[in-house]
């Protein structure tokens, strides 16, 4: 079992069993356009997360970097959207 020094604070099972489904986790896939989301919400993990999968192999380094990219994007974009509702 690789030690992994991480943000999440999971362990390699963990981790495993976040991106799998496995062991009542709701689990994550790559989409078409190459993007991590999880199962549960189609949300795009946070990079602690993101650099997890990495770490163990399970995404490789053009999801990782896509999947943060559109993230920020989202994230802008429904802030910017939000903001422009309250004024």
């Amino acid at each position: 079992m690789i030690k992994l020094k991480n943000d999440s604070g999971y362990n390699e099972s963990q981790i495993r069993d976040n991106f799998n489904g496995t062991n009542g986790e709701t689990g994550a896939h790559i989409d078409s356009k190459g993007v991590v989301r999880w199962n549960s919400n189609d949300q795009i993990p946070f990079n602690d997360m993101l650099t997890d999968f990495r770490t163990l192999d399970l995404i490789n380094e053009e999801n990782h970097l896509h999947s943060n990219l559109l993230r920020e994007k989202e994230n802008e974009e429904f802030w910017n959207d939000y903001f422009k509702e309250k004024a």
